[in-house]
């Protein structure tokens, strides 16, 4: 049975959130031999964090309830990106997993593959550089979606930059105007496996 991260925090209250995330971060800092080189970073998370924390204690307004839940989201992205750094540098070791801060999926528990993404499609960005990808929901299944990109044609896989997202439709930004971006998507469940979509293309503006 392999070993699964569980990182699906969604559905968490904020204030948990905020615990789940700094215990996240300073477990996985303590852990420098399983965890050398923590993709996101770990300085960025604890930046998230603190600013998250700050917007939870700054509501009222219309406006400061959005930009708590910009920060909210802005977390769980970056939660959700450590996650699968954690699960390819745990070995398949339990007690390496659980080093890092987050829990684990009980043995036994039913793992599948969730289905190659529908509906993936670009769309134009507000503003020059910009596009926008997005694919049909998977549902509570999916606990983010990740995207990979490229604007070098014919270029490796793993070369490629990515985004995860708790939303099925992403902003991809700083691209490079009158030039092609590459891009595939796929949904994140409780499985290490990615079904990718098709890949495609679309000038950038």
């Amino acid at each position: 049975m392999k070993v699964k991260i569980k990182y699906g925090f969604s559905k968490t209250k904020d204030s948990d959130l905020v615990v789940a995330a700094q215990k996240i971060h300073d477990d996985t800092e303590a852990d420098s031999v399983d965890y050398p080189t923590p993709s996101p970073s770990l300085a960025s998370g604890q930046t998230k964090i603190n600013t998250f924390s700050d917007k939870l204690a700054d509501r009222g307004s219309k406006a400061k309830t959005a930009a708590k839940n910009s920060a909210r989201k802005s977390l769980i992205d970056w939660i959700t990106a450590l996650a699968l750094y954690v699960q390819q540098n745990c070995g398949n070791d339990e007690e390496t997993a659980l080093k890092s801060g987050f829990d684990i999926w009980k043995t036994g528990t039913p793992v599948g593959d969730l289905p190659k993404p529908k509906g993936f499609t670009l769309g134009v960005g507000d503003n020059s550089g910009e596009v926008y990808a997005s694919m049909d929901s998977l549902g509570r299944s999916a606990n983010s979606y990740i995207f990979r990109y490229t604007q070098v044609e014919g270029s490796d896989r793993e070369t490629w930059k990515t985004k995860v997202s708790s939303d099925r439709k992403v902003l991809l930004d700083l691209l490079e105007s009158g030039k092609k971006v590459f891009v595939q998507g796929a949904g994140v469940g409780a499985s290490k496996h990615l079904v990718w979509s098709n890949v495609i293309y679309m000038y950038v503006i």
